[in-house]
């Protein structure tokens, strides 16, 4: 029969932890539990699928070095497909390649498995399976090395199907990025290789998108950012034989980023009305942003913090910013969240002006002591 159906997903992000908040089910913290969940379900569905074959696009960890909890979780759900006789192919992304190669990859470990193969060396690599070839490019840390593994891909002439799968910016459309320094910036490949391809598997982006008729990011399996709000979760089924793409959409928490509300000319108890009617739609167990925008200073420094959040009861959180008019300038007072040192290091590298030595010098030079500090 050879592979006909294939299950695509990605950017999983196991180990994932914010807000503090304790899950009373499991003792873990509630939004690493919640990305369990999400892969636990996900994994079981594909195995009530059946699909002849499972590809993951990168970022199936949060962390270069997640931690015991997490790679257990992952080789769980990796030993029930591997005992299902479902071959899969798995890539490491941007979040779990670590900065320095001699540290080493938890995707050794992965490849232990019956069936299971794992490209994430940054180089280049063709899998062949039954009538078809997949062609697998992992994050690769340096520009030269994702130049290298795209020139590396070769079509066989024998072979009944090709299949890329890739972790980065889709042919380096701004659309697609996460606004991560260290994030791979893919070439255009349907424009290097016309018409070689049955269909190419996306990782990185976490929204669900076709970005050209064949290509699809198949989006995450939950939200790491507020800036996700609205996107679903799920994975792709794909129909090789006939080209069909089927979402399947998976729970997940909801986050809801209320419009701002001008508070200019307002009392404090007209604010917190307006704030209390928008607190009304919110779901049970919503991560929420609220935005009050031009607070006089007067209203802002009597402002009750606990009491604005009191006016969301169904909250899982709530992320506040409050903009308000000082005397001489309007001042920001943003929540305050962060990301691992990493991601928020490569982001500082990112936002820095014009200097003699490059971004990606300096993010390389800057992530060996951030390796060494973890050690």
């Amino acid at each position: 029969m050879g592979i006909e159906r294939i299950c695509h997903l990605s950017d999983t992000h196991l180990g994932y932890s914010e807000y503090g908040k304790i899950s009373p089910r499991t003792g873990l913290n509630q939004r690493e539990q919640d990305f369990y969940d999400a892969w636990d379900e996900c994994i079981g569905r594909i195995i009530a699928l059946r699909p002849d074959l499972v590809v993951h696009a990168g970022d199936l960890f949060h962390t270069p070095r997640p931690s015991n909890r997490a790679i257990r979780v992952a080789l769980a759900g990796i030993q029930q497909i591997s005992a299902a006789g479902i071959p899969m192919v798995l890539i490491s992304g941007n979040h779990e390649t670590p900065r320095i190669r001699s540290t080493g990859s938890i995707f050794e470990s992965l490849a232990l498995f019956s069936g299971v193969h794992c490209v994430y060396e940054g180089e280049y690599r063709r899998l062949t399976f039954d009538g078809l070839d997949i062609h697998a490019i992992p994050h690769c840390s340096l520009s030269e090395e994702l130049e290298m593994a795209c020139r590396s891909i070769e079509i066989r002439a024998g072979a009944g199907c090709n299949l890329l799968v890739a972790h980065g910016t889709w042919a380096q459309t701004e659309s697609f990025s996460m606004g991560e320094f260290n994030e791979q910036r893919l070439p255009d490949f349907t424009a290097l290789y016309p018409d070689a391809f049955d269909y190419i598997a996306l990782g990185h982006y976490h929204r669900r998108v076709d970005v050209a008729p064949r290509v699809s990011y198949c989006g995450s399996t939950e939200r790491t950012s507020l800036n996700q709000a609205g996107y679903p979760c799920g994975f792709l089924e794909l129909d090789l034989a006939g080209g069909e793409r089927t979402y399947h959409e998976l729970p997940a928490r909801p986050m809801v980023r209320i419009q701002p509300i001008g508070c200019r000319g307002l009392r404090l108890q007209e604010i917190y009305d307006r704030v209390a009617g928008e607190a009304q739609s919110v779901p049970e167990g919503a991560i929420v942003q609220l935005n009050l925008a031009e607070v006089e200073e007067s209203q802002f420094l009597g402002m009750d913090m606990r009491l604005l959040e009191e006016l969301f009861p169904a909250a899982f959180y709530l992320e506040k910013s409050i903009s308000y008019e000082a005397a001489d300038a309007v001042t920001h007072s943003p929540s305050l969240h962060f990301d691992s040192l990493g991601v928020e290091f490569g982001r500082f590298i990112a936002a820095l002006p014009e200097m003699e030595l490059d971004r990606e010098t300096l993010f390389r030079i800057g992530s060996r002591y951030l390796e060494e500090d973890e050690e």
